[in-house]
């Protein structure tokens, strides 16, 4: 870079400098910060003094911004926050054009949520059950992106297929976040024009995902037809069985299940376990039988996060599921007096005083989610630096 005379910098004594001043060699006369001293220095600058214009950096994007912080976090709910507050971001920028949303932004979220779900697919999928206490567009999707994860991976779909499923996992209902809200609270009351919006948000979201050059045909797809039902009672096309294909059967049955587990404005939130029991039941025929199978069998009668009652009086979390679906770890975290310990206290179902006895409601004890970090941290350290 070329060197330029410091005297055009009009410097006068007493002036911190803003670059550092060199001789042509390079040799640095006074650093960048320090303070022209006198006449004598000030002179001296003037006649063999020279700097080089600061180069300006580009701030950092969004996208870089955001790996950033996500690398920073400590912890696997700092982390799951940090990601819920990107897919908010991303989804609202796709249908507020001109969008400034990429593959590339998304991308940053699917590779993160991807790494952390292998790393400990109890604890993601934990964290989410333990926080799931509203309807928020941007965490239910985040949710049901965990869940598709694992019923891709149950499934033994190609690795590269994962990645196409989480994205449309997360960008399904992109054409109508805008009014997400609205549909959650008077879901048992809408509006005309609310329902003519829910009917075809499908076809919208496609539309405004090749909008900002999205061609992956599985994710396309799997957006497309995610309303489309089994027994073909579905829309927008009244497809049914295996017409429609694995990938959207699989994100329709995530998007479902998670919905079900949060509260929403005409009714409370269903337990984990009442929810997988009422998708087995009462909407039999509506979800591939076999995917719900799946989906029962791999998160167990106790999925992770689940805060049941011990026989003793305790609160406990499930925390990870084990060979026998009924016999999850937990990990005790109120006394039976009603207060909570300082460190969660690893309990044996098998034992007659720890045995569960009951399923609460996660509203009910907003307490434990300040020992979150703690409920997974003794089975396996997830708190350290992630691979990028």
């Amino acid at each position: 870079m070329e060197l330029l005379p410091a005297s055009g910098l009009g410097l006068k004594v007493g002036d911190r400098l803003e670059v550092a001043i060199v001789d042509r060699s390079g040799q640095v006369l006074l650093q960048k910060g320090k303070h022209v001293p006198g006449e004598a220095v000030l002179e001296r600058l003037n006649e063999r003094g020279f700097y080089r214009e600061p180069v300006e950096v580009a701030p950092p994007s969004p996208s870089a911004r955001f790996e950033s912080e996500v690398q920073r976090a400590s912890t696997t709910e700092g982390r799951l926050a940090l990601l819920v507050s990107q897919v908010d971001r991303l989804l609202r920028s796709v249908v507020r054009p001109p969008s400034v949303m990429t593959w590339t932004d998304l991308e940053g979220v699917v590779r993160w949520l991807d790494d952390l779900f292998i790393r400990d697919p109890d604890q993601v999928i934990g964290v989410q059950q333990l926080l799931a206490q509203s309807h928020t567009l941007s965490e239910r999707v985040l949710h049901a992106a965990a869940v598709t994860k694992l019923l891709a991976l149950s499934e033994g779909l190609p690795t590269g297929q994962h990645y196409s499923l989480i994205a449309a996992a997360l960008t399904l209902d992109v054409a109508v976040v805008e009014d997400h809200d609205d549909l959650a609270t008077h879901r048992g009351e809408l509006l005309e024009h609310h329902r003519q919006i829910v009917a075809g948000h499908p076809a919208r979201a496609v539309e405004l995902l090749r909008a900002i050059g999205i061609e992956d045909e599985v994710w396309l797809t799997a957006v497309a037809m995610h309303h489309e039902r089994f027994d073909g009672s579905g829309y927008p096309h009244g497809l049914s069985g295996d017409a429609i294909p694995i990938g959207a059967r699989i994100v329709a049955l995530a998007d479902a299940f998670t919905a079900m587990t949060r509260p929403r404005g005409d009714r409370a939130a269903y337990l984990a376990r009442d929810a997988l029991r009422e998708l087995f039941a009462q909407h039999a025929g509506k979800f591939d039988p076999r995917l719900v199978q799946v989906l029962v069998k791999q998160l167990g009668v106790y999925p992770p996060g689940t805060i049941v009652k011990l026989a003793n009086g305790e609160v406990a979390v499930c925390v990870r599921r084990t060979s026998d679906a009924r016999k999850p770890v937990l990990r005790a975290v109120i006394d039976p007096a009603g207060q909570p310990y300082a460190t969660p206290k690893r309990r044996d179902p098998d034992e007659t005083a720890t045995r569960i006895v009951e399923v609460l409601p996660g509203d009910r004890n907003r307490g434990i989610r300040s020992l979150i970090l703690q409920l997974w941290k003794k089975d396996l350290d997830l708190t350290g630096g992630m691979a990028g």
